[in-house]
């Protein structure tokens, strides 16, 4: 009989948490051979906006999350735009544009070097990896000129928390993403200068001059942590990393960055408009890329509860979208909450918070079935590479330029191309190397959305908002990419209020249970069949379980949510900010910085933690 473990691990740290993972391990063959995720906590903004105004939803949705409130505000402000025929001029989408691109440069920084980058660091793997860590203090980084650390051992201590100087560049770096946003956008998080048909916000010269310094930072900033990052990758790929958490190519990606001309709201020219924006939207099966059209990828989208502490719904309120084509009751224009809380870790029934969101193939281009899909910026990069939609989409890579510029502190001061080149493997390093250069990606294109915004001001097209008369009854849908992934808002208006409203998030797709036909959702899959690459002594403390969740950066419910129908009270706590105080205390405590564990074996619970 094969020698087997398994591991409880709730809460997953290091993330937004409220998740919990329970994973089954093949001690002889080194493989995990089960995994179930769960979410433990309900978010009910979804029903707290109906009877709302529809305009509410832009500053109440933006509550789903404290990291990425603006594709949330993005998401729902485009919904809304649609849902009332309120088109902004160029200028109020560029400002929009600025906004997102402020904080996926924020959250990219965040995301390498502060929730994911510790994970390979020199403090954790002396205990999970000492091999690799001997091996990585003997091995030249050898793209040591443009990162200054000279192998790759210096890497790995420069990811070490609080003290690594990598994890305190990235620390910086993501307050100055942050200080972009609150520029733009009043403060951050939660913006409150968006508004149907643009924003409320006015522009100046001097004000681009500001964001163009800090952009510049950033700039210079991406010139160190994607070779760092090529280089940490690369050799941990060598090193048998390569096998821990492997999913299929199932990629899903909404596209983001409205070209600035093109955007005008309407759903019957969605697919034109979306089409131009500067990150392709698509959807990949298999490796093969299915569709590029924003419309039939909304139409695809599903949203099931087997297994998850909701009832179903039952029947559909739409049969067509506003074009004529086909929608199903779990479409989410259909598809209301209503939870019904369950039996924790009843695997068998219903064991989590988060739904079940699966791509329909309606077109019938493969199968004409439903289908796993991955949503993160390793998916939006692939597909952007493979459209050949854009002028960084080379077919099989995005390449990009960033511009020359000196910034004290910084090393690399000259013009700078890159490549993200289709990884070999979707895994959990190639994952985070691909936030890497989304950071990159989007900083450049952050430069050329300032230039496009400073000409519009040289011409006089200073308009940043469009007057609109609100209709009686609409329905929209605002469908964009946050750093994590695809993050969309479905709202249905009667009688001038919201009688519908869905939001779908990145971490809805990945961390959705087992469907109805029993599979499993993308952090289930890539736990499934994982390597263990720790040394198996004695418990198994999980590090591949956890460096696969966190690889996705997971984000499940960032406040929490009260609703009281009588007082019609909202309550929130912010928990994302809590996040850099948290870690710093749990680092103070102890260098197992990560997260709590059970360990089942021979009958016995163990817990500590990694």
């Amino acid at each position: 009989m094969a020698k087997s473990t398994e591991l409880n691990i709730e809460p997953l740290t290091r993330i937004e948490g409220h998740m919990g993972v329970n994973a089954k391990a093949d001690l002889d063959a080194k493989k995990y051979t089960d995994a179930h995720v769960y979410a433990t906590m309900f978010r009910g903004l979804e029903d707290i906006l109906i009877g709302h105004e529809p305009a509410d939803a832009i500053w109440l949705g933006q509550r789903s999350c404290g990291v990425c409130p603006t594709p949330h505000a993005i998401a729902s402000v485009e919904a809304v735009d649609m849902c009332y025929g309120a088109p902004p001029p160029p200028l109020g989408i560029g400002l929009r544009n600025l906004a997102i691109m402020a904080e996926e440069v924020y959250d990219g920084a965040l995301g390498c070097g502060i929730l994911e980058g510790p994970d390979y660091s020199e403090a954790i793997c002396a205990k999970s990896n000492p091999e690799i860590l001997a091996k990585a203090n003997v091995t030249p980084a050898p793209r040591a000129a443009a990162h200054g650390y000279t192998t790759i051992g210096d890497i790995m201590r420069g990811l070490n928390p609080i003290s690594g100087s990598l994890w305190l560049k990235c620390l910086g770096a993501s307050k100055t993403g942050l200080d972009m946003a609150s520029s733009l956008c009043a403060k951050h998080p939660h913006q409150n200068n968006f508004v149907p048909g643009g924003i409320a916000r006015t522009i100046s010269i001097p004000d681009l001059e500001a964001l163009y310094v800090m952009i510049g930072k950033e700039v210079a900033f991406t010139k160190e942590l994607v070779p760092a990052f090529d280089d940490l990758v690369d050799f941990l790929g060598a090193n048998g990393l390569d096998k821990v958490g492997e999913f299929p190519f199932n990629f899903l990606s909404y596209g983001v960055y409205e070209d600035p001309m093109a955007y005008n709201a309407k759903y019957a020219d969605m697919s034109k408009w979306a089409e131009k924006r500067w990150v392709t939207p698509g959807v990949v099966i298999n490796g093969k890329l299915i569709t590029n059209d924003l419309v039939e990828i909304n139409v695809g989208v599903q949203e099931t509860v087997t297994h998850s502490y909701y009832n179903e719904t039952v029947k559909a309120d739409f049969a067509k979208d506003p074009n004529g084509n086909p929608l199903t009751k779990d479409h989410p224009w259909n598809e209301s909450t209503k939870p019904v809380a369950g039996k924790e870790k009843d695997f068998e029934n219903k064991y989590t918070w988060a739904k079940t969101p699966r791509w329909l193939d309606w077109k019938n281009r493969v199968d004409g079935k439903t289908h796993v899909m991955m949503a993160n910026p390793l998916a939006r990069m692939w597909i952007n590479s493979v459209s050949k939609k854009t002028p960084e989409s080379t077919g099989n890579s995005v390449k990009f330029t960033l511009p020359a510029g000196a910034v004290a502190g910084n090393r690399v001061s000259g013009e700078v191309t890159m490549e993200w080149k289709q990884p070999k493997n979707n895994n959990s390093i190639e994952r985070v190397r691909s936030r890497a250069y989304y950071h990159a990606l989007s900083a450049s294109m952050a430069y050329r959305m300032v230039a496009i915004a400073l000409d519009l001001l040289k011409k006089g097209d200073t308009k940043v908002w469009n007057e609109y008369k609100k209709p009686k009854n609409g329905i929209g849908v605002g469908m964009v990419e946050g750093m994590r992934g695809a993050v969309a808002h479905w709202v249905v208006m009667r009688n001038g209020v919201i009688y519908r409203y869905q939001i779908i998030t990145p971490t809805a797709w990945n961390v959705s249970p087992r469907d109805a036909e029993g599979r499993p959702g993308a952090y289930e899959a890539a736990i499934i069949g994982s390597a263990v690459t720790e040394p198996i002594t004695g418990e198994l403390d999980g590090i591949d379980v956890v460096r696969t969740i966190r690889s996705f950066d997971p984000c499940l419910g960032c406040t929490v949510q009260v609703f009281n129908p009588q007082e019609g009270l909202l309550a929130e706590c912010d928990m994302d900010h809590l996040h850099a105080e948290e870690m710093v205390s749990q680092w103070e405590k102890s260098h197992t910085v990560g997260h709590s564990h059970e360990h089942t074996h021979d009958g016995h619970t163990h817990s500590h933690a990694v």
